[in-house]
């Protein structure tokens, strides 16, 4: 009785093939000179979908394919202790992140050869950042109110318990630092919702006309502390358009343009059709936006305030552009440092009834 059958090394060879091919991997062999020996047909995909075939990579030199030298180092310790090595790599400047595992390879003649396996982690860095950010952030954006309510609660109950003037402006400031966490909380909320998809929008015939002078009459209360004046220009049109979130995302572009103008400045928004469809821009005449900062003016929880001299939870532009998007529409920011900053929202027309 003959037991069953063991695949040949051709068989072996079209299996590797495959899964090279298939799988998330580059994969190469490296030889002591730190050429490249062999290159898995998806290696020139992953490493640089514009760059070279896999088959020319065959000969060149380790430091052509990978410019990060600890690629090379990886290399010559695993030949040279014959053991597994493992590190992270920058790729194409450091734009991205390949995770390397490289082992000798043992049949090969006076073990003078590697096999370099490089995973993609870029994404997985992306977000890794991502959440150390949030956690700063949030620790930030939640220690000012919180340590504020503690004092004022301290004080009602202390030096001010018996003083009916004292005690209405405590609560006053009370009220507003409880909104400040509400509007926070509910901002990651609302952000949470949009990026899971546990919300589908509805769509319905919205006036943006009348939507702008909405959201403008909710905000006056803060523009009138800042001393800002709110104009609301253009003429009436309609948008195919989530109202709900098109006023959480249009309140809070116009709050960013509140906050970051000079006292005593205007804050324009203007409504009317644009090229692709009805459009919402709103500019303001304030410090304007650096180009670093232009690069991650949609990242969360950024504020291109450094000293958090404006308050707010750096998630205005983030939810705006989430709730815009998800609507169909766009949103796009421009800006010149020292004159100011406008954000245009576009939108979908209504679809026309039948018949």
């Amino acid at each position: 009785m003959t037991g069953p059958a063991t695949p040949g090394p051709t068989l072996q060879g079209q299996v590797l093939r495959l899964l090279t091919r298939l799988g998330s991997d580059a994969t190469l062999v490296v030889g002591p000179d730190r050429q490249v020996v062999w290159a898995s047909p998806n290696a020139g995909k992953i490493l640089d979908p514009e760059g070279p075939s896999p088959e020319s990579l065959s000969g060149t030199a380790l430091s052509q394919v990978l410019q990060d030298p600890r690629a090379g180092e990886l290399v010559g310790k695993a030949l040279a202790e014959q053991v597994v090595q493992r590190g992270e790599i920058g790729h194409q400047g450091w734009r991205r992140v390949l995770r390397a595992v490289v082992a000798p390879l043992p049949a090969a003649e006076n073990r003078s050869l590697a096999v370099v396996i490089l995973s993609d982690i870029t994404h997985e860095r992306r977000l890794g950042r991502a959440h150390q950010d949030l956690i700063a952030n949030l620790s930030h954006d939640l220690r000012t109110p919180l340590a504020s309510l503690t004092l004022l609660a301290e004080t009602l109950n202390g030096a001010a318990r018996d003083d009916p003037e004292a005690t209405r402006l405590f609560a006053g400031r009370i009220a507003a630092e409880a909104d400040r966490l509400h509007a926070l909380v509910a901002g990651i909320l609302d952000l949470a919702r949009i990026e899971a998809g546990v919300e589908e929008p509805i769509l319905t015939e919205v006036d943006l006309l009348e939507l702008a002078r909405e959201v403008a009459a909710a905000l006056s209360p803060q523009a009138e502390r800042r001393q800002v004046r709110v104009e609301i220009l253009g003429s009436a049109v309609a948008a195919s358009a989530d109202q709900p979130r098109l006023a959480r995302a249009l309140s809070g572009v116009l709050d960013n343009a509140i906050k970051f103008s000079h006292h005593g400045g205007v804050v324009q928004v203007e409504v009317g059709p644009g090229e692709g469809g009805p459009r919402v821009a709103v500019r303001d005449q304030g410090r304007g936006i650096s180009a670093a900062t232009m690069a991650r003016i949609f990242d969360r929880f950024y504020s291109g305030d450094r000293s958090r001299s404006v308050p707010g939870s750096g998630l205005g532009l983030t939810i705006a552009k989430e709730a815009v998007e998800l609507q169909g529409g766009a949103i796009e920011v421009s800006s010149t440092p020292g004159e100011g900053t406008e954000v245009v929202i576009s939108l979908r027309s209504p679809t026309p009834p039948d018949g």
